[in-house]
């Protein structure tokens, strides 16, 4: 992962809790300083060591850990870094969700070697949309899930998770969310 990543959870730390706070979750996690340099690539490990050892200063579990983190993607790194792309992907959630494929594929010409997830919208019946998700990562649909409700928050709207279906493959994940959006 890029050190964009790595500096936005830095930041959600340290704006939620402070820097004491954070300064024990670098301390915990034994990442090297650079790994905040947010145009250079590093190893998703770090990324990873960086959220255990968020969630165990903060005390909280990592799937919630990850939840904030993807929330606070949306809310604070993604507008204040990105408002252009973020404002031209769509007006409202399910708009911008059909987008995000575009949105990467504008996004992996700025980053080498980027690797984006994929995602699709799948109409249901009566309000509810299957929303497919596939990476080769593993161990961040708590994230996408945060994801989803800042967007939520971002375009005013209500977003009910439903349920899950995890389609198992053979490297990183995929699921399908079943949600409602109102």
């Amino acid at each position: 992962m890029y050190g964009i990543i790595n500096r936005a959870l830095k930041d959600m730390v340290v704006e939620r809790f402070g820097n004491d706070v954070w300064n024990g979750v670098l301390l915990d996690s034994g990442v090297p300083e650079e790994s905040f340099l947010r145009m250079r690539s590093f190893d998703d490990e770090i990324t990873y060591q960086l959220v255990g050892a968020a969630s165990k200063v903060l005390q909280v579990p990592t799937e919630d850990c990850l939840h904030m983190f993807g929330v606070h993607w949306i809310t604070t790194t993604a507008s204040e870094n990105y408002p252009t792309l973020m404002d031209s992907a769509g007006d409202n959630l399910l708009d911008f969700l059909r987008n995000l494929n575009l949105m990467h594929d504008r996004i992996s010409t700025t980053f080498l070697n980027y690797v984006p997830p994929y995602f699709r919208v799948e109409e249901g019946p009566q309000d509810i949309y299957y929303l497919h998700y596939s990476s080769s990562r593993k161990g961040l649909v708590a994230f996408v899930r945060g994801l989803l409700d800042g967007l939520a928050a971002r375009f005013g709207q209500t977003i009910v998770l439903l349920s899950e279906e995890d389609r198992q493959v053979s490297e990183g994940s995929y699921i399908v969310f079943h949600i409602q959006v109102g």
